[in-house]
C-alpha cells in the first residue's frame, strides 16, 4: 500500500491521480476523522485538470456540503464534466435532474441521452431507469418490449425496482407475452429483498388483483449522491 507520506509528495508535485487518490484517502480511507476540506482541495486541483473521479467526487462535496459551502449549482457543473469524461454515475445524476427538472431546466429528450450513455457503461440504475422511460415514452417513443430489455438486463443484476417493474409486466403482459411463473420469479426476487410493492403484488396474485396503474419505479433525487469510486 502506498504511504500517506508517498501520495502527499506526489500530489504536492501536481500528480492528478494522487491528489485524487489522497483526497480519497483523506475523507473516505480508516481515518478517525474524514478531513474533508482538504480532501475536497486535492481533489479541486485533479477536477481542474480533468480527473474524471475527481470531479464526480468534488460534485458530491459541494451537493452536501463535505469541506466546502453546499452549492447544488457548483456540484452539477462537476457532476456534467465528469459526466462528459465517461463517468457513469455522473451521467446518471445528470439524468435524473434534467428528468426532473431539479436544477437543470427539465428535458426528457437530454435526460434520455444521458441515461443512454451511463447505461452503455453498465450502470445499472440507469438501466433501469432507460426502461422505464421506454415503457412510458418519456423522451423518446414508447417501446415496452425494450423497456422489457432494460428492465431484464437491471434485473439480472440484481436491481429490486427492476425485479418489481419486469414482474409487473410479466403479469400484465407489457412487452412481453403473459407468464404467472415469470411474474412470480421476479416479484419473489424484489419481495425477498424487501420491497413493499412487490410483497404486495404477489400476494394479489392469488386474489384477481387488477392491473396497476403505475407500472414500475424508477430512480429518486435521494439516489443522485451515491458516492462511488
Amino acid at each position: 500500500m502506498i504511504s500517506t507520506r508517498f501520495l502527499q509528495k506526489a500530489a504536492d508535485s501536481g500528480d492528478i491521480d494522487a491528489q485524487f487518490r489522497l483526497g480519497y484517502r483523506l475523507a473516505l480511507g480508516r481515518r478517525r476523522r474524514p478531513d474533508w476540506r482538504r480532501a475536497a482541495a486535492y481533489w479541486r486541483k485533479a477536477a481542474g485538470a480533468g480527473h474524471p473521479r475527481a470531479q464526480f467526487y468534488l460534485a458530491t462535496c459541494y451537493d452536501d456540503g463535505h469541506g466546502v459551502r453546499r452549492n447544488v449549482a457548483r456540484a452539477l457543473h462537476w457532476y456534467r464534466e465528469a459526466a462528459k469524461n465517461g463517468h457513469d454515475v455522473a451521467q446518471y445524476n445528470i439524468a435524473l435532474s434534467l428528468l426532473d427538472g431539479k436544477g437543470l431546466p427539465k428535458s426528457t429528450k437530454e435526460a434520455v441521452r444521458w441515461y443512454r450513455k451511463s447505461a452503455a457503461h453498465g450502470n445499472v440504475d440507469a438501466q433501469r431507469d432507460l426502461g422505464y422511460c421506454y415503457f412510458y415514452g418519456l423522451g423518446l417513443r414508447r417501446d415496452r418490449k425494450r423497456a422489457v430489455s432494460w428492465y431484464s438486463r437491471a434485473a439480472r443484476r440484481n436491481d429490486v425496482k427492476a425485479q418489481f417493474n419486469l414482474g409487473l409486466c410479466y403479469r400484465d403482459g407489457y412487452g412481453v407475452r403473459q407468464s404467472r411463473s415469470r411474474c412470480r420469479f421476479w416479484l419473489s426476487k424484489a419481495a425477498r429483498h424487501g420491497h413493499k410493492e412487490a410483497a404486495k403484488a404477489l400476494h394479489g396474485l392469488g386474489h384477481g388483483a387488477r392491473k396497476s396503474a403505475v407500472a414500475g419505479e424508477r430512480g429518486r433525487m435521494s439516489e443522485r449522491f451515491c458516492i462511488r469510486a
